[in-house]
């Protein structure tokens, strides 16, 4: 990549509405099951596969697209991405049908899954390792706020204007951010001779089996977090007899833990003891998802757990792709795209799995699978997982650098 025209900082912050915007066109679908259920005449349960649609395309083109990008380029990848995004999120007001939006979200998914990856690649283009971590963190961060103020937003614009009017809002947020990163992300330079090889981008990233256990953790803990938030809306509209607009406050309230948990994440991404973190925030998270659906308590209390799911399991979103970044080499974005798939996978299972227990069990039982997935996914990472060499051995130097005792003897 060129040294770019804008500074880091700006590009951080057009990367992180990026970003935003990418999870909010999953997360936008939670307050509008009810709506979208009545308007085609289905079933909840049935409307929450469109999460799991979305997952579908998603996986299969962030796969195809780490290579692309490590190749050509971060520039055109993510232009094309957040482009085809607004034309998905725009298209979706069209639907005439479920089958209809189903595909509106299938497009969705594969012009989504351009982003993440290129974003992160882009900010270890960016940053110096030493910086990767927080700057990764501040990204998760403002997808927590697609999970506190988007939701809410979209909760909001429902019940203003019926379930269209968000997706007018944010395709053409969307298409606004096109046009600044049209003119600040700098142009992308191709070496001379460089030829396309998806097959050597994965074989590098793919031969360290740390990899593959850090990317099925991941995977099963974002299982967890999106099988609660996927159905969190639903449940207090169902179970404590909520309006969609009365949603709004609390839906923002617990997504503030998706932005603690990239927070939390971005701090402890670059320390020695980050994976012990993310054991025990696995293991936390999973139990109280449990309390979040198990007997009716009452909505706040509810609320005050999904709070504290979010900000456990979100920490994965911030250590998980500075701990590849620093196992990739060379495929940052290959590592990155994996990473995204691992994130699609979860996204697929808390959303249709959540929804397949949600119609055997109620909503008890999408509790208990949730807290499968995390005991299953902090475990993994418990006995799996280990810190590269690299990693340990620059965290001894800043250490020693850091104690006046050693630094003079």
């Amino acid at each position: 990549m060129k040294k770019p025209q804008a500074s880091p900082t700006l590009l951080l912050l057009l990367l992180a509405v990026a970003m935003f915007l990418t999870l909010l066109s999953v997360l936008m679908m939670a307050p509008l099951l009810v709506a979208l259920a009545s308007e085609f005449d289905t079933s909840v349960a049935v409307v929450g596969q469109l999460a799991g649609a979305t997952a579908i395309t998603w996986g299969i083109t962030a796969f195809l697209i780490g290579p692309i990008s490590d190749t050509y380029g971060r520039r055109p990848v993510l232009l094309t991405g957040v482009m085809l995004m607004g034309v998905g999120i725009l298209g979706s007001v069209l639907a005439w049908n479920y089958g209809s939006l189903l595909g509106f979200r299938l497009l969705t998914g594969v012009a989504a899954a351009m982003i993440p990856a290129t974003a992160i690649a882009a900010v270890a283009d960016i940053f110096p390792p030493e910086g990767r971590g927080k700057a990764i963190g501040w990204m998760m961060s403002a997808t927590g706020i697609s999970a506190t103020i988007g939701i809410a937003m979209v909760a909001f614009l429902l019940d203003v204007g019926g379930w269209r009017l968000p997706f007018y809002v944010i395709g053409g947020i969307v298409l606004v951010l096109w046009a600044l990163l049209w003119v600040w992300f700098p142009q992308s330079q191709r070496q001379p001779g460089q030829s396309l090889s998806f097959f050597s981008h994965y074989r590098e990233v793919g031969a360290n089996a740390t990899v593959w256990y850090v990317l099925a953790a991941n995977a099963l803990l974002q299982m967890a977090f999106l099988g609660v938030f996927s159905y969190l809306a639903a449940n207090l509209i169902q179970t404590y007899g909520m309006t969609a607009g009365e949603t709004v406050l609390p839906l923002a309230l617990a997504g503030i833990g998706v932005i603690a948990g990239g927070f939390i994440g971005g701090r402890i991404a670059d320390s020695r003891r980050r994976l012990n973190f993310l054991t025990i925030a696995a293991l936390l998270g999973g139990l109280l998802a449990t309390f979040v659906f198990v007997g009716p308590v009452s909505p706040w209390l509810t609320v005050t757990f999904a709070f504290g799911v979010a900000a456990s399991l979100r920490i994965t979103a911030s250590v998980t792709p500075t701990l590849l970044l620093e196992l990739a080499g060379s495929s940052r974005s290959t590592a990155t795209g994996m990473f995204a798939v691992s994130n699609q996978i979860g996204v697929f299972g808390g959303a249709s799995i959540g929804g397949a227990m949600l119609a055997m069990g109620g909503f008890p039982m999408v509790g208990f699978f949730c807290l499968g997935a995390a005991v299953v996914g902090g475990a993994l990472i418990l006995l799996k997982v280990r810190d590269p060499a690299e990693f340990l051995e620059r965290i001894a130097l800043r250490e020693a650098s850091n104690d006046p005792a050693k630094t003079t003897t």
